[in-house]
């Protein structure tokens, strides 16, 4: 009985798509009409008019930048300009006096993180050397005083919390460090 019960379960589907073989089939015949546009689309941009649009565009959005202080992002869109005009004079004057203006304001705001540091005051320190890096993401000097201040300010949190084990356990008060095993 149960190998009956099989064969029949294993031809069922054989005559089911044989069913599916038998029936009409309906072809569609044309796609409906897509509806027309509600409005024409504007003209395209021809390239070298794309071109010189975009080169203005970067010009006037590096005098902005440097107008608000991001002396960086407006080098960056002056190489774009000077990568699509590599003869353009403005660009590369720009490029010159922006190099220098970063390279005067870096240098004094290494200065500032260093003189900070031999003084102790952490804060202003990782604020110059923050300013360094806003101004030049790549300078590892600063980045290594970075690392050096967070170091520094781990290890002082660490003999704070020390010092205040060490005098609860002198008083007789128990301390959470006390409670783990």
């Amino acid at each position: 009985m149960r190998r009956r019960g099989l064969a029949i379960l294993s031809i069922l589907p054989l005559g089911l798509l044989a069913a599916c073989a038998n029936m009409p089939m309906e072809v569609a015949s044309a796609p409906p009409p897509m509806a027309a546009p509600a409005a024409p689309a504007p003209p395209p941009v021809a390239p070298d008019r794309a071109r010189v649009l975009f080169i203005a565009e970067q010009r006037e959005e590096a005098a902005r930048l440097e107008g608000t202080g991001a002396l960086s992002p407006a080098r960056q869109h002056w190489r774009y300009v000077l990568a699509l005009l590599p003869d353009d004079a403005e660009a590369r004057q720009q490029i010159a006096r922006l190099d220098g203006v970063i390279r005067t304001r870096r240098d004094a705001a290494l200065a500032q993180g260093e003189a900070a540091m031999m003084r102790g005051q952490t804060a202003a320190a990782q604020t110059a050397f923050l300013r360094v890096l806003a101004l030049d993401g790549a300078n590892d000097q600063a980045r290594r005083r970075l690392l050096e201040l967070e170091t520094r300010a781990a290890f002082q949190r660490q003999d704070r919390k020390d010092m205040r084990a060490r005098a609860a356990r002198a008083l007789g008060m128990e301390t959470p460090e006390d409670d783990s095993p």
